[in-house]
């Protein structure tokens, strides 16, 4: 009986990187694309995941943990949940059929500014999130206490893109203070908007 060595070969993905070791052992360390098949690394996959997020008005996500981050399945940052959610025990309702679960709602800040918000059963779990066309207006409060988003209805749309939503009376302020020139959205566009 003979045995027969073979030399492990680190797989070059179509990223142009080898795959993400894992040390949990629960990970392949690579994702595949099911529109394209593409493989690549996870923190490419997470770079992907995140431009992406910039173009959507709903994104499938997962809640941290520690529930302070909505993240990719491997674990990248995709927006900060914020604080007040973070620390939420969940909320017992009834389902149709008449079973109990625990409810918990979230709301995320993304990277370029963008408010986002869903609900599911706790940290964690997996997350289907819809942005919010609420005005992205900050209110700092002083004291050392983190300023504060207005959350009243976006009518007005920035140069910035979907992050960049004011209501009438922020979308007037910044163009007082800084000079910057919003859009009316469209009526249609106002009718669907959730704040």
């Amino acid at each position: 009986m003979s045995t027969s060595s073979t030399a492990t070969v680190a797989d070059v993905l179509d990223c142009g990187h080898p795959p993400t070791p894992d040390s949990s052992g629960i990970g392949t360390g690579r994702t595949i694309d099911p529109t394209t098949g593409a493989t690549s690394c996870y923190p490419c996959s997470d770079e992907r995941e995140r431009e992406a997020m910039t173009r959507a008005t709903t994104f499938v996500a997962y809640v941290s943990s520690a529930g302070d981050a909505l993240t990719t399945w491997p674990g990248g940052h995709l927006a900060t949940i914020d604080p007040t959610d973070a620390h939420q025990i969940g909320r017992r309702t009834y389902t149709p059929s008449g079973g109990r679960w625990t409810r918990y709602v979230w709301h995320a800040t993304d990277v370029d500014g963008g408010r986002w918000a869903g609900i599911n059963g706790g940290p964690g779990l997996v997350i289907r999130v819809h942005r919010l066309r609420a005005c992205t207006w900050q209110t700092e409060f002083g004291n050392g206490r983190p300023p504060r988003y207005c959350h009243r209805r976006a009518t007005h749309a920035g140069q910035g893109g979907a992050f960049d939503l004011y209501c009438r009376t922020h979308a007037r302020h910044v163009f007082d203070l800084y000079g910057w020139t919003t859009t009316a959205l469209p009526p249609r566009a106002l009718a669907q908007s959730r704040a």
